[in-house]
């Protein structure tokens, strides 16, 4: 088997990479040397913390035929195929990074790994070519907002984007992007996704195409459910309310992230949205209780402009139907983010005082 990982310039193949000197490498390199050095010696079965996206966060088994079938559906999909020059540049601990070493040593790509960070350019030469790479939103955002980052992004063919909703602000600043960029769907209990949304060009789409030999039903939540053989066969049962169209859904939101204000229901991932769109930045909306209402939401606004949280909540006052009304506005210059890149809400309340419980 041959491919070849590159690193700080370095070229060396998956079947013999140097473990000899892991304590000077960076840690991203510690953790990608690690996992391959199993996946090279046979290992059949692999440790993974979920990201709580089907309930609470625990560890589960990944055997390799999961992600054998994985790699193999991803590469049928996108038309990748052997000796692909490749970026990895998000965390290999996490299932979409291990899923681009596993479909480099499958496919004997050449791939290139450079720490994660918001802003992957600053790790590689100007106008690196690549043929395939997989982002967080947080790192097309980053991106986009250079001359270089955007040269770096048209010098890639094929990209995917993963770990984090795409938010309507970033969607409209890749649609002047020459690559070809994906929304993918999945967790690390369908070992990364199964369902891809082309998100520029001709094909651009707001419906994700579920991949072949993939079962989807919903249950009476509406709320998605997966089989195949990345699950072992098994049902998965997600909190994503979807609307099914045959081999097509569109993601509605999360049905814990819904709230019954007045006896009014209110799905919040919508309505973030929606207000992204009316104002043209970030926008995290909050649940809060009431006495009155029983639940309520404020808006944490990203500062992108000169207007004051007074002005911005006059907007959404005139603008949003009355129940969809923040019942608070807060002007934040940035958000806390996980390391994968999503909003820590947690982190969030708890910066601005606002209590949940």
């Amino acid at each position: 088997m041959s491919g070849k990982l590159i690193w700080n310039g370095t070229e060396s193949y998956f079947s013999k990479l140097p473990l000899s000197q892991e304590s000077s490498h960076d840690q991203s390199y510690i953790s990608s040397a690690k996992f391959i050095n199993e996946w090279q010696s046979g290992k059949e079965s692999f440790a993974q913390n979920t990201s709580g996206s089907t309930g609470k966060p625990k560890t589960i088994s990944i055997s390799r035929q999961q992600m054998i079938a994985s790699a193999k559906r991803t590469a049928k999909a996108l038309n990748i195929n052997k000796g692909t020059s490749a970026l990895l540049c998000i965390n290999p601990e996490f299932i979409g990074g291990k899923m681009m070493l596993v479909r480099a040593m499958e496919f004997e790509w050449n791939l290139t790994l450079v720490p994660p960070s918001s802003n992957p350019e600053e790790h590689l030469k100007k106008n690196t070519p690549f043929s395939f790479a997989a982002l967080v939103p947080l790192q097309l955002q980053s991106m986009l907002g250079t001359e270089k980052g955007r040269a770096q992004l048209n010098n890639i063919d094929t990209i995917i984007i993963g770990g984090a909703p795409i938010g309507p602000q970033l969607e409209a600043e890749m649609q002047s992007l020459s690559a070809k960029v994906f929304s993918t769907y999945g967790m690390t209990e369908t070992v990364s996704h199964i369902a891809l949304k082309s998100m520029n060009g001709i094909h651009r789409s707001d419906l994700f195409q579920i991949l072949d030999g993939i079962s989807v039903a919903i249950d009476e939540r509406n709320c998605l459910r997966i089989k195949a053989d990345v699950t072992l066969n098994e049902w998965v049962q997600t909190n994503d309310v979807v609307e099914l169209r045959g081999s097509e859904f569109k993601w509605l939101g999360r049905a814990d992230f819904v709230i019954n204000s007045g006896g009014v229901k209110i799905h919040l991932d919508q309505l973030e949205s929606d207000i992204e769109k009316l104002l043209n930045t970030e926008v995290v909306l909050l649940k809060q209780n009431h006495d009155q209402l029983g639940e309520t939401f404020v808006a944490v606004i990203v500062n992108r402009s000169n207007k004051t949280s007074s002005e911005l909540k006059s907007i959404l006052e005139s603008s949003l139907a009355k129940y969809h009304k923040p019942n608070e506005v807060y002007l934040v210059d940035s958000l806390p983010r996980t390391s994968s890149g999503k909003v820590d809400r947690l982190a969030l309340c708890k910066q601005l005082k606002i209590d949940q419980s």
